[in-house]
Protein backbone atom coordinates (compact mmCIF):
# COMPACT_ATOMS: atom_id res chain seq x y z
CA UNK A 1 0.00 0.00 0.00
CA UNK A 2 1.50 3.29 -1.01
CA UNK A 3 0.30 6.35 1.93
CA UNK A 4 0.30 10.10 1.51
CA UNK A 5 -0.20 10.92 4.80
CA UNK A 6 -0.88 14.59 5.65
CA UNK A 7 -0.10 16.64 9.29
CA UNK A 8 0.42 19.85 9.98
CA UNK A 9 3.54 19.12 12.04
CA UNK A 10 6.80 16.75 12.31
CA UNK A 11 5.58 13.89 15.33
CA UNK A 12 8.90 14.00 16.95
CA UNK A 13 9.76 15.42 19.68
CA UNK A 14 6.33 13.45 20.48
CA UNK A 15 5.46 15.63 23.32
CA UNK A 16 1.39 16.38 22.56
CA UNK A 17 -0.97 13.40 22.97
CA UNK A 18 -1.65 14.27 19.31
CA UNK A 19 1.60 13.77 18.33
CA UNK A 20 2.19 10.97 20.54
CA UNK A 21 -1.18 8.78 19.07
CA UNK A 22 -0.67 9.72 15.71
CA UNK A 23 3.08 8.23 15.83
CA UNK A 24 2.14 5.29 17.52
CA UNK A 25 -0.04 4.09 14.22
CA UNK A 26 2.21 5.62 11.64
CA UNK A 27 5.77 4.09 13.25
CA UNK A 28 4.26 0.76 12.34
CA UNK A 29 2.70 1.77 8.64
CA UNK A 30 5.94 2.85 8.18
CA UNK A 31 7.34 -0.58 8.58
CA UNK A 32 4.57 -2.41 6.72
CA UNK A 33 3.80 0.45 3.95
CA UNK A 34 4.75 2.90 1.38
CA UNK A 35 4.40 6.01 3.17
CA UNK A 36 4.97 9.37 2.45
CA UNK A 37 4.59 11.99 5.26
CA UNK A 38 4.24 15.56 3.84
CA UNK A 39 3.99 18.33 6.35
CA UNK A 40 4.87 21.92 7.68
CA UNK A 41 8.42 22.14 9.43
CA UNK A 42 8.82 24.90 11.88
CA UNK A 43 12.50 25.80 12.35
CA UNK A 44 12.88 24.24 16.02
CA UNK A 45 11.98 20.77 14.88
CA UNK A 46 14.75 21.15 12.44
CA UNK A 47 17.03 19.00 14.52
CA UNK A 48 14.33 15.94 14.13
CA UNK A 49 14.28 15.48 10.48
CA UNK A 50 16.53 12.59 10.13
CA UNK A 51 14.63 10.91 13.24
CA UNK A 52 11.51 11.25 11.51
CA UNK A 53 12.74 9.73 8.35
CA UNK A 54 14.57 7.08 10.62
CA UNK A 55 10.94 5.99 11.50
CA UNK A 56 11.08 4.60 7.89
CA UNK A 57 9.35 6.71 6.14
CA UNK A 58 9.77 9.31 2.73
CA UNK A 59 9.88 12.84 4.36
CA UNK A 60 8.30 16.30 2.50
CA UNK A 61 8.81 19.05 4.65
CA UNK A 62 7.51 22.80 3.99
CA UNK A 63 8.84 25.78 6.13
CA UNK A 64 6.50 27.74 8.39
CA UNK A 65 6.15 30.06 10.63
CA UNK A 66 4.24 30.06 13.04
CA UNK A 67 3.14 32.78 15.44
CA UNK A 68 3.03 33.04 19.01
CA UNK A 69 0.12 32.72 21.39
CA UNK A 70 1.32 36.39 22.86
CA UNK A 71 2.59 38.09 19.88
CA UNK A 72 0.96 41.46 18.17
CA UNK A 73 0.97 38.76 15.10
CA UNK A 74 -1.28 36.24 16.68
CA UNK A 75 -3.69 38.73 18.25
CA UNK A 76 -4.03 40.37 14.18
CA UNK A 77 -4.64 36.62 13.11
CA UNK A 78 -7.19 36.00 15.81
CA UNK A 79 -9.20 39.59 15.45
CA UNK A 80 -9.25 38.53 11.39
CA UNK A 81 -10.93 35.47 12.15
CA UNK A 82 -13.86 36.71 13.38
CA UNK A 83 -14.75 37.32 9.91
CA UNK A 84 -13.85 34.33 8.51
CA UNK A 85 -16.19 31.13 7.65
CA UNK A 86 -13.36 29.10 9.55
CA UNK A 87 -12.17 28.53 12.73
CA UNK A 88 -9.35 30.18 13.68
CA UNK A 89 -7.43 26.85 14.12
CA UNK A 90 -8.44 25.60 10.88
CA UNK A 91 -7.31 29.05 9.28
CA UNK A 92 -4.00 29.28 10.65
CA UNK A 93 -3.27 25.29 9.62
CA UNK A 94 -3.79 26.20 6.30
CA UNK A 95 -0.73 26.03 3.89
CA UNK A 96 -1.49 26.34 0.00
CA UNK A 97 1.83 25.22 -0.62
CA UNK A 98 1.18 21.57 1.08
CA UNK A 99 -1.81 21.31 -0.89
CA UNK A 100 0.56 21.90 -4.07
CA UNK A 101 2.58 19.92 -3.01
CA UNK A 102 0.12 16.84 -2.48
CA UNK A 103 -1.38 17.22 -5.96
CA UNK A 104 2.08 17.11 -7.80
CA UNK A 105 2.63 13.99 -5.48
CA UNK A 106 -0.22 12.48 -7.03
CA UNK A 107 0.22 13.68 -10.83
CA UNK A 108 3.41 11.71 -10.53
CA UNK A 109 3.33 8.66 -8.23
CA UNK A 110 0.43 5.94 -7.94
CA UNK A 111 -0.89 6.56 -4.20
CA UNK A 112 -3.66 3.93 -2.98
CA UNK A 113 -4.56 6.30 -0.18
CA UNK A 114 -4.34 10.28 1.79
CA UNK A 115 -4.92 10.07 5.39
CA UNK A 116 -5.45 13.26 6.69
CA UNK A 117 -4.27 14.25 10.22
CA UNK A 118 -6.79 15.96 12.41
CA UNK A 119 -9.81 18.14 11.21
CA UNK A 120 -8.12 21.14 11.33
CA UNK A 121 -5.44 19.99 8.26
CA UNK A 122 -8.75 19.23 6.39
CA UNK A 123 -8.64 22.36 4.17
CA UNK A 124 -5.30 20.88 2.66
CA UNK A 125 -6.41 17.82 1.42
CA UNK A 126 -10.33 18.02 0.62
CA UNK A 127 -11.55 16.75 -2.80
CA UNK A 128 -8.15 15.40 -3.77
CA UNK A 129 -8.58 12.51 -6.48
CA UNK A 130 -7.80 9.54 -4.25
CA UNK A 131 -9.62 8.01 -1.32
CA UNK A 132 -9.04 9.60 2.10
CA UNK A 133 -8.59 8.93 5.69
CA UNK A 134 -9.63 12.01 8.29
CA UNK A 135 -7.56 10.66 11.73
CA UNK A 136 -10.27 12.55 13.93
CA UNK A 137 -8.78 12.67 17.50
CA UNK A 138 -11.46 14.40 19.06
CA UNK A 139 -15.32 15.54 18.44
CA UNK A 140 -13.28 19.09 18.10
CA UNK A 141 -16.66 21.56 18.51
CA UNK A 142 -17.17 19.70 21.39
CA UNK A 143 -14.09 20.53 22.85
CA UNK A 144 -14.32 24.28 22.17
CA UNK A 145 -17.82 24.51 23.77
CA UNK A 146 -16.85 22.49 27.03
CA UNK A 147 -14.30 25.39 27.60
CA UNK A 148 -16.70 27.95 26.44
CA UNK A 149 -18.55 26.39 29.30
CA UNK A 150 -16.03 27.01 31.53
CA UNK A 151 -15.17 30.66 31.13
CA UNK A 152 -17.18 33.73 31.90
CA UNK A 153 -17.60 37.49 29.47
CA UNK A 154 -15.32 37.72 26.50
CA UNK A 155 -13.48 34.72 26.57
CA UNK A 156 -16.88 32.30 27.07
CA UNK A 157 -18.47 34.31 23.59
CA UNK A 158 -15.19 34.05 21.75
CA UNK A 159 -15.02 30.32 22.31
CA UNK A 160 -18.70 29.64 21.77
CA UNK A 161 -18.20 31.50 18.20
CA UNK A 162 -15.22 29.53 17.18
CA UNK A 163 -17.44 26.08 18.64
CA UNK A 164 -19.93 26.94 15.89
CA UNK A 165 -17.84 27.80 13.51
CA UNK A 166 -16.16 24.23 14.11
CA UNK A 167 -19.38 22.52 14.11
CA UNK A 168 -20.34 24.00 10.75
CA UNK A 169 -16.47 23.38 9.42
CA UNK A 170 -15.68 19.72 11.26
CA UNK A 171 -19.28 18.48 9.59
CA UNK A 172 -18.93 19.42 6.13
CA UNK A 173 -14.90 18.39 5.95
CA UNK A 174 -15.36 14.66 7.50
CA UNK A 175 -18.49 14.32 5.22
CA UNK A 176 -15.66 14.61 1.87
CA UNK A 177 -13.36 11.73 3.39
CA UNK A 178 -13.41 8.46 2.58
CA UNK A 179 -13.77 7.24 5.96
CA UNK A 180 -13.72 8.85 9.37
CA UNK A 181 -11.34 7.15 12.03
CA UNK A 182 -12.50 8.01 15.64
CA UNK A 183 -11.02 7.30 18.81
CA UNK A 184 -13.76 5.93 21.27
CA UNK A 185 -16.95 4.75 20.65
CA UNK A 186 -18.58 7.55 22.44
CA UNK A 187 -16.68 10.02 19.52
CA UNK A 188 -18.30 7.79 16.62
CA UNK A 189 -22.17 8.04 17.91
CA UNK A 190 -21.67 12.11 18.49
CA UNK A 191 -20.31 12.07 14.80
CA UNK A 192 -23.43 9.99 13.34
CA UNK A 193 -25.47 12.01 15.66
CA UNK A 194 -24.26 15.34 15.24
CA UNK A 195 -22.79 15.68 11.90
CA UNK A 196 -24.83 12.31 10.21
CA UNK A 197 -21.34 10.53 9.06
CA UNK A 198 -22.79 7.12 8.81
CA UNK A 199 -18.65 6.19 7.21
CA UNK A 200 -16.92 6.25 10.93
CA UNK A 201 -14.96 3.72 12.21
CA UNK A 202 -13.14 3.11 15.86
CA UNK A 203 -9.36 2.36 16.80
CA UNK A 204 -8.60 1.94 20.41
CA UNK A 205 -6.38 4.24 21.94
CA UNK A 206 -2.78 2.93 22.20
CA UNK A 207 0.42 2.98 24.31
CA UNK A 208 4.05 2.06 23.67
CA UNK A 209 4.43 -0.61 25.87
CA UNK A 210 8.29 -1.32 24.98
CA UNK A 211 8.53 2.19 25.64
CA UNK A 212 6.64 2.12 29.25
CA UNK A 213 7.47 -0.35 30.97
CA UNK A 214 6.09 -1.58 34.77
CA UNK A 215 8.51 -0.13 37.28
CA UNK A 216 8.46 -1.54 41.01
CA UNK A 217 7.18 0.57 43.43
CA UNK A 218 10.02 0.52 45.56
CA UNK A 219 11.25 2.45 43.29
CA UNK A 220 8.54 5.14 44.10
CA UNK A 221 8.82 7.98 46.60
CA UNK A 222 6.08 7.61 49.27
CA UNK A 223 3.14 9.97 48.60
CA UNK A 224 3.59 11.47 45.58
CA UNK A 225 1.94 12.13 42.96
CA UNK A 226 2.07 13.13 39.46
CA UNK A 227 0.27 14.78 36.30
CA UNK A 228 1.69 14.32 33.23
CA UNK A 229 0.79 16.29 30.08
CA UNK A 230 1.29 19.66 27.86
CA UNK A 231 0.59 22.50 30.07
CA UNK A 232 0.29 24.87 26.82
CA UNK A 233 -2.93 23.23 26.62
CA UNK A 234 -6.00 25.24 28.22
CA UNK A 235 -7.72 22.30 29.45
CA UNK A 236 -4.83 20.93 31.24
CA UNK A 237 -3.84 24.04 32.73
CA UNK A 238 -7.46 24.96 34.11
CA UNK A 239 -7.54 21.43 35.39
CA UNK A 240 -4.12 21.72 37.02
CA UNK A 241 -4.73 24.96 38.34
CA UNK A 242 -8.37 23.16 40.28
CA UNK A 243 -6.19 20.40 41.63
CA UNK A 244 -3.85 22.62 43.16
CA UNK A 245 -5.90 24.94 44.59
CA UNK A 246 -9.03 22.93 45.82
CA UNK A 247 -8.33 19.52 45.97
CA UNK A 248 -4.38 19.31 46.94
CA UNK A 249 -5.20 20.91 50.23
CA UNK A 250 -7.25 18.65 51.16
CA UNK A 251 -4.84 15.41 50.56
CA UNK A 252 -2.15 17.50 52.37
CA UNK A 253 -4.75 18.01 55.37
CA UNK A 254 -4.51 14.27 55.57
CA UNK A 255 -1.15 13.45 54.30
CA UNK A 256 1.24 16.49 55.00
CA UNK A 257 3.67 15.27 53.82
CA UNK A 258 2.44 14.18 50.45
CA UNK A 259 4.23 16.14 47.33
CA UNK A 260 2.99 16.83 43.69
CA UNK A 261 5.11 17.15 40.40
CA UNK A 262 3.23 19.07 37.46
CA UNK A 263 5.16 17.51 34.71
CA UNK A 264 4.61 18.77 30.84
CA UNK A 265 5.82 21.70 28.16
CA UNK A 266 5.52 25.39 28.44
CA UNK A 267 3.82 25.88 31.24
CA UNK A 268 2.22 29.47 32.12
CA UNK A 269 3.23 31.98 34.89
CA UNK A 270 -0.38 30.49 36.83
CA UNK A 271 1.38 26.64 36.67
CA UNK A 272 4.96 28.40 37.76
CA UNK A 273 3.46 29.88 41.07
CA UNK A 274 2.49 26.61 42.22
CA UNK A 275 6.11 25.51 42.86
CA UNK A 276 6.98 25.08 46.25
CA UNK A 277 3.64 25.69 47.32
CA UNK A 278 2.58 22.49 49.50
CA UNK A 279 4.56 19.86 48.30
CA UNK A 280 4.11 21.25 44.66
CA UNK A 281 6.81 20.64 41.98
CA UNK A 282 7.11 21.99 38.79
CA UNK A 283 9.31 20.52 35.89
CA UNK A 284 8.59 22.10 32.80
CA UNK A 285 9.75 20.28 29.49
CA UNK A 286 11.30 16.92 29.90
CA UNK A 287 12.91 14.74 27.27
CA UNK A 288 11.56 11.78 29.23
CA UNK A 289 8.68 11.41 31.56
CA UNK A 290 9.44 7.87 32.38
CA UNK A 291 11.36 8.71 35.61
CA UNK A 292 8.89 11.40 36.96
CA UNK A 293 6.04 8.42 36.50
CA UNK A 294 8.44 6.22 38.32
CA UNK A 295 8.80 7.66 41.08
CA UNK A 296 5.15 8.63 42.04
CA UNK A 297 2.07 6.56 43.48
CA UNK A 298 -0.68 7.79 42.31
CA UNK A 299 -1.27 9.82 38.95
CA UNK A 300 -3.82 11.72 38.21
CA UNK A 301 -6.20 13.41 35.39
CA UNK A 302 -8.44 16.32 36.72
CA UNK A 303 -9.68 17.13 33.35
CA UNK A 304 -12.92 19.24 33.13
CA UNK A 305 -12.64 20.24 29.54
CA UNK A 306 -11.51 19.01 26.24
CA UNK A 307 -12.28 15.70 23.97
CA UNK A 308 -11.19 12.47 22.25
CA UNK A 309 -9.51 10.00 24.41
CA UNK A 310 -6.36 10.54 27.37
CA UNK A 311 -3.00 8.83 26.75
CA UNK A 312 -1.12 10.17 29.86
CA UNK A 313 -3.89 7.69 31.68
CA UNK A 314 -2.84 4.79 29.39
CA UNK A 315 0.92 5.56 30.16
CA UNK A 316 0.65 5.81 33.77
CA UNK A 317 -1.00 2.49 34.07
CA UNK A 318 1.70 1.07 31.39
CA UNK A 319 4.43 2.49 34.24
CA UNK A 320 2.37 0.21 37.17
CA UNK A 321 0.47 3.11 38.15
CA UNK A 322 -3.11 3.66 40.07
CA UNK A 323 -4.96 6.96 38.82
CA UNK A 324 -7.88 9.10 39.55
CA UNK A 325 -9.50 11.08 37.23
CA UNK A 326 -12.75 12.77 36.54
CA UNK A 327 -15.00 10.63 34.21
CA UNK A 328 -14.40 13.12 31.52
CA UNK A 329 -10.58 12.21 31.98
CA UNK A 330 -10.63 9.04 31.33
CA UNK A 331 -13.81 9.10 28.45
CA UNK A 332 -13.61 6.54 25.53
CA UNK A 333 -10.96 4.46 27.52
CA UNK A 334 -13.39 1.73 28.78
CA UNK A 335 -11.91 1.92 31.94
CA UNK A 336 -13.92 0.48 35.03
CA UNK A 337 -14.39 3.02 38.11
CA UNK A 338 -13.35 1.23 40.86
CA UNK A 339 -11.82 -2.29 39.24
CA UNK A 340 -9.29 -0.73 36.70
CA UNK A 341 -9.78 3.35 37.82
CA UNK A 342 -11.57 5.45 40.54
CA UNK A 343 -13.04 8.24 38.91
CA UNK A 344 -14.18 10.92 41.07
CA UNK A 345 -16.08 14.26 40.02
CA UNK A 346 -16.36 16.72 42.64
CA UNK A 347 -13.44 17.70 45.02
CA UNK A 348 -13.81 16.23 47.79
CA UNK A 349 -14.34 12.47 46.64
CA UNK A 350 -11.02 13.27 43.96
CA UNK A 351 -9.37 13.98 47.07
CA UNK A 352 -10.61 10.82 49.31
CA UNK A 353 -9.86 9.11 45.75
CA UNK A 354 -6.28 10.18 46.35
CA UNK A 355 -6.33 9.48 49.99
CA UNK A 356 -6.98 5.99 50.04
CA UNK A 357 -4.72 4.96 47.18
CA UNK A 358 -1.97 6.68 49.09
CA UNK A 359 -2.81 4.96 52.16
CA UNK A 360 -3.80 1.45 51.02
CA UNK A 361 -0.63 -0.02 49.48
CA UNK A 362 -2.94 -3.54 48.54
CA UNK A 363 -5.77 -1.52 46.82
CA UNK A 364 -3.71 0.83 45.23
CA UNK A 365 -1.67 -2.08 43.57
CA UNK A 366 -4.46 -4.20 42.38
CA UNK A 367 -6.07 -1.31 40.82
CA UNK A 368 -2.85 -1.24 38.71
CA UNK A 369 -2.50 -4.41 37.82
CA UNK A 370 -6.42 -4.78 36.44
CA UNK A 371 -5.23 -1.59 34.88
CA UNK A 372 -2.48 -3.09 32.98
CA UNK A 373 -4.22 -6.17 32.27
CA UNK A 374 -6.63 -3.92 29.94
CA UNK A 375 -3.18 -2.73 28.57
CA UNK A 376 -1.88 -5.86 27.44
CA UNK A 377 -5.66 -7.51 26.21
CA UNK A 378 -5.91 -4.79 23.18
CA UNK A 379 -3.82 -1.46 23.50
CA UNK A 380 -0.67 -2.14 22.41
CA UNK A 381 0.87 0.52 19.90
CA UNK A 382 0.95 -2.38 17.14
CA UNK A 383 -2.44 -4.05 17.72
CA UNK A 384 -3.73 -0.77 17.40
CA UNK A 385 -1.48 0.42 14.32
CA UNK A 386 -3.39 -2.80 13.05
CA UNK A 387 -6.68 -1.94 13.42
CA UNK A 388 -5.92 1.49 11.94
CA UNK A 389 -4.21 -0.57 8.92
CA UNK A 390 -7.45 -2.89 8.22
CA UNK A 391 -9.55 0.42 7.84
CA UNK A 392 -6.98 1.88 5.70
CA UNK A 393 -7.14 -1.61 3.70
CA UNK A 394 -10.96 -1.71 3.75
CA UNK A 395 -11.27 1.97 2.27
CA UNK A 396 -9.03 1.08 -0.86
CA UNK A 397 -11.13 -2.05 -1.15
CA UNK A 398 -14.58 -0.54 -1.32
CA UNK A 399 -12.83 2.24 -3.53
CA UNK A 400 -11.89 -0.62 -6.05
CA UNK A 401 -15.39 -1.97 -5.96
CA UNK A 402 -16.91 1.37 -6.67
CA UNK A 403 -18.50 2.01 -2.80
CA UNK A 404 -17.66 5.09 -0.47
Amino acid sequence: MKILFMQKRLLLPANTGGKIRTLNVVRHLARWHDVTYVSNVLEEEQPYLNSMRGLGLRLESIPWREASRKSLRFAMLATRNLASRYPLNVDKDYDPRLRRRAEELLKSEPFDLLVCDFVQMARNAIDLPIPSVLFQHNVEAEVFLRQAQRRRGPMRWYLGHQAAKMRRFERDAGAAFSRVIAVSERDRQLFESDYGWKHVSVIDTAVDTEYFLPTPETHSKPNHVVFVGSMDWAPNVEGVQHFARKIWPLVRARIPEASFTIVGRNPPPSIRRLQGRLGVSVTGSVNDTRPYLTRASVGVVPIYAGGGTRLKIFEMIAMGRAVVSTSLGAEGLGLRDGEQILLCDNDEAFAKGVIDLLQDDQRRQTLAEHALQVIGARHTAEKVAGQFNAICEDVIGSAGSGHR
